[in-house]
C-alpha cells in the first residue's frame, strides 16, 4: 500500500474508534435534563465537566462527571410552604425525604457533586441509564 493512502486511513481509523463514545455536550444535556426533572425548581446545574469516562464493552460507555448543585430556596423556606398544599402529609414526606437527600441547606448554596453515570448505544444515539 502507498504510503501517502497509509496515513490517511490509519487517521480516519483512529478517529471512528474515538467516536465511539457519547460527546461531553451530549453527556452534559442527558446529566443535567435527569438532574432538573428530579429537582425542579429546588435547584439549578452549574460548572458540569466530564471528568473521565471509559467503555466498559461495546455500545457502553462510563463517565465520571462533576457538577454544583446551586439551591434556589432553603430547606426552612420549603417547610414554611407546607401550610399551602392540600395534603400536608405528602408534602411532609417529600420534604423528609429532600432533608435526607440533601441535609440542610440555604439558598444560594453551592454543593460539589461527583457521580459516575452510564450510557448505552441504542438505535435512538447515545442514552443514559438510570443508575441512581
Amino acid at each position: 500500500m502507498p504510503r501517502a493512502l497509509f496515513l490517511p486511513l490509519l487517521l480516519l481509523l483512529l478517529l471512528a474508534a474515538c467516536a465511539n463514545r457519547p460527546g461531553d455536550s451530549d453527556i452534559q444535556r442527558q446529566v443535567t435534563e435527569r438532574l432538573l426533572r428530579e429537582g425542579g425548581s429546588l435547584y439549578t446545574v452549574e460548572n458540569f465537566r466530564k471528568v473521565n469516562g471509559f467503555e466498559p464493552s461495546q455500545n457502553v460507555y462510563v463517565a465520571d462527571v462533576a457538577y454544583d448543585l446551586v439551591f434556589q430556596k432553603s430547606l426552612a423556606d420549603l417547610a414554611l410552604n407546607l401550610r399551602d398544599q392540600n395534603d400536608p402529609l405528602l408534602a411532609g414526606l417529600d420534604l423528609m425525604a429532600l432533608g435526607l437527600k440533601y441535609g440542610q441547606f440555604q439558598a444560594g448554596e453551592r454543593r460539589p457533586r461527583t457521580e459516575q453515570v452510564t450510557f448505552h448505544k441504542t438505535e435512538q444515539g447515545w442514552l443514559l441509564q438510570n443508575n441512581r
